[in-house]
């Protein structure tokens, strides 16, 4: 689903309802569960890997995962952190997985396409508590951009420490990254 789609199916959750959205290649299956814990139509993103119990993945989880794979395959994680922009624009994840997919990560937490499901979904996450509807203000516009600056923090290649703690301290990433990564030839 691209990201409206994947949001309208969202917003129509009902208190307490546990929805399938996406399903990896490998198995793992994403999920949302609407909580209202922060707003109204706050969901917890879930991640159920096979022979797991499902758990509630943060956007840490995320960022530190992408920093894994950017240290095992710079190359490839660019391709990876490209596809993410695409994601933020809205392009369905579904139609992304297959190219990366072939994309080689000796260090990984999930594997890439579980990334573009969940990482979309944290992106919705961010609009509906922090975005026009929410019941937050925003430190960044548009809401979802700022998981997004903190993954094209992870794509320049600093140390995660620092990256982390201000993802864990709720205080936006840096201006620069508002840019947009470049797409490479690849």
């Amino acid at each position: 689903m691209n990201i409206h789609d994947a949001a309208k199916v969202l917003r129509n959750l009902k208190p307490g309802e546990h929805i399938e959205m996406y399903k990896g290649a490998r198995g793992t299956i994403i999920s949302a569960t609407r909580t209202d814990r922060i707003c109204p139509h706050d969901f917890a993103v879930g991640l159920k890997i096979p022979g797991r119990d499902e758990f509630y993945p943060t956007h840490i989880r995320l960022l530190f995962d992408l920093y894994l794979k950017r240290l095992s395959n710079e190359k490839d994680a660019h391709y990876l952190f490209c596809t993410l922009e695409k994601v933020y624009d809205g392009d369905d994840p579904v139609n992304l997985a297959p190219q990366v997919l072939k994309l080689i990560f000796p260090m990984q937490l999930d594997d890439p396409d579980v990334n573009l499901y969940y990482a979309q979904l944290l992106m919705i996450e961010q609009e509906f508590n922090y975005g026009p509807q929410g019941c937050k203000k925003g430190k960044v516009h548009p809401p979802k951009e700022f998981l997004m600056r903190f993954v094209r923090w992870v794509a320049s290649g600093e140390e995660i420490d620092r990256i982390i703690f201000l993802a864990v301290s709720n205080i936006p990433p840096p201006q620069k990254y508002a840019k947009r990564l470049q797409d490479k030839k690849y």
